[in-house]
């Protein structure tokens, strides 16, 4: 079982260790199979007959964006050993802040296997910052970049913060500074309140 809601509960102290927890290889692939699970419940019940299963589009943010990205393609190597989580009835993929993937330093080796349609979101102000871990803003253009398709897309908020999607009734629980906000981002339709966004997609290849 991946990462769930324990993640934030509990013990104050022992937060930053839970983090560093879910970071680690065991809970990536656990998410992923997570994931998986999740589709394979929902097609396999009368509601799932309700559903075109050749338009799914996978969405995720922060940890859950690289979920999306592994089950979308990307594959990670770790002692010397390639790994693929991808499930083929993700059809496209939103990754909502992004990390790099821990530990790996090449991202356009793991990433370019990547080739499903991607939205991926951001702001400029996407900064992850906890105890033993700094991730810049530029780190989410960068997996952006190394994603392989050429059927993807980058929206880039002006300001914000890593949590600036989250629904209003957690931004009203966790306060963050003036000038931060945004709807929590439902598709490719999202909506942005308050923010200037530029957009842009990959330049052909020659």
């Amino acid at each position: 079982m991946g990462s769930d809601r324990s993640l934030w509960t509990g013990n104050l102290f022992s937060l930053v260790g839970r983090l560093q927890d879910a970071a680690k290889d065991a809970e990536a692939i656990a998410r992923a199979q997570d994931l998986r699970f999740a589709r394979d419940t929902l097609f396999s019940n009368a509601l799932g007959a309700r559903i075109d299963q050749q338009r799914i589009v996978a969405a995720g943010h922060s940890y859950g964006a690289n979920t999306i990205l592994l089950a979308s393609g990307a594959q990670v190597e770790r002692e010397g050993r390639h790994f693929s989580l991808r499930d083929q009835r993700v059809r496209a993929a939103i990754a909502i802040s992004s990390p790099p993937f821990s530990g790996q330093a090449e991202q356009r080796r793991i990433l370019g296997a990547v080739t499903v349609p991607s939205l991926h979101i951001t702001a400029t102000e996407d900064i992850i910052q906890i105890p033993g871990y700094d991730s810049g803003a530029q780190d989410r253009v960068d997996v952006f970049d190394a994603v392989g398709s050429q059927r993807k897309w980058l929206a880039v908020f002006a300001g914000g913060s890593h949590s600036m999607h989250r629904p209003r009734r957690h931004r009203r629980r966790h306060a963050q500074p003036a000038g931060e906000g945004g709807d929590a981002v439902a598709g490719p339709g999202f909506r942005a309140h308050g923010h200037r966004c530029r957009c842009r997609r990959p330049q052909p290849q020659r």
